[in-house]
């Protein structure tokens, strides 16, 4: 008979095998019995377990499953009686279902000796734990792969920061279009040191007695202009700067041919700061003010509208 209470499922388990139905074998009795099981489908579904569980029992506990002859073994079916039968014979304690148990527990690495060790190792054949090296195995297996996905993770992270904090990088040094926002009062003299904050001014190596194409200091009104040369103001006027940051320039003065030629700075003449980026050549900014005798003069102010030169 089927077993169909809970009283009787204590009892298979106190007798070392635990082999039970599932709740839908356990409410079969009100079903009708089908005479014949034909295929692993129906027979996993009468016991209610997965196809590869019932081939394991098949295979390891002698589950009664036979072949259709010509088939190769392929095509299998079973009788629900014998089935049961089956089931029954595991509740007593030295039948063949009970000693197959046992070797099934030793196949799968586990002690078989005493009821109470049988019921820790099989409970059910198909849900028993893995044999610890095994599981062992296994779970090394796992946390090399989580390791391994985590260090990819962390890498490509890593990676990311380090493109975007270049990127940033690239555009303090001057990817954008520089802007001057002051210039320190520019004196009617030679020697002076004349400061140009901003930002986007890119960077670049100081300088004595030089050409630059990258900053210039033009006298408007008297027209010739300090550093880069261009057609319209053709003069050997140089400069001497001792500090170009993205941030700052500070030039140390002028040079070169300043003096001769009326190429000097007079107090009220009109002055234009022009500047380029020397990374990316963006620019020019621009920048107006006059020419003072007193360090206290008005600042200028910067060109809304960018020129070309």
């Amino acid at each position: 008979m089927l077993v169909s209470s809970n009283a009787n499922a204590r009892h298979l388990t106190t007798c070392g095998a635990s082999l039970l139905f599932q709740g839908e074998l356990m409410a079969g009795d009100a079903k009708e019995k089908p005479t014949k099981l034909a295929g692993w489908k129906e027979i996993a579904a009468f016991v209610g377990r997965e196809v590869r569980t019932v081939q394991r029992w098949e295979r390891e506990l002698g589950l009664p499953v036979h072949r259709v002859p010509g088939s190769r073994g392929h095509s299998v079916f079973a009788h629900p009686e014998e089935i049961e039968r089956w089931f029954e014979a595991g509740s007593s304690e030295g039948t063949l279902a009970q000693k197959r148990l046992r070797q099934f527990t030793l196949k799968s690495g586990y002690p078989s000796s005493g009821g109470s060790v049988l019921r820790q190792a099989v409970e059910w054949p198909g849900t028993a734990p893995r044999p610890a090296h095994k599981s062992l195995a296994r779970t090394t297996w796992r946390l090399r792969s989580r390791t391994a996905f985590g260090a990819l993770v962390i890498a490509s992270v890593a990676i990311f920061l380090y493109a975007l904090s270049g990127h940033r990088v690239m555009t303090l040094l001057g990817s954008g279009q520089p802007v001057i926002t002051s210039v320190t009062p520019i004196l009617p003299e030679a020697d002076q040191t004349i400061v140009i904050l901003g930002h986007g001014m890119g960077t670049y190596t100081s300088f004595n007695n030089l050409d630059t194409p990258y900053l210039a200091i033009r006298d408007k009104t008297a027209q010739w202009a300090a550093g880069r040369i261009i057609p319209e103001n053709q003069d050997e006027v140089t400069l001497n700067v001792a500090r170009w940051t993205d941030s700052e320039i500070v030039v140390t003065g002028l040079a070169g041919a300043y003096g001769g030629n009326n190429w000097v700075l007079n107090p009220s003449d009109k002055i234009e700061v022009a500047l380029w980026n020397p990374q990316t050549g963006a620019g020019p900014a621009l920048y107006h003010l006059n020419v003072t005798a007193a360090v206290g003069a008005a600042p200028g102010k910067a060109s809304e509208t960018p020129g070309t030169n």
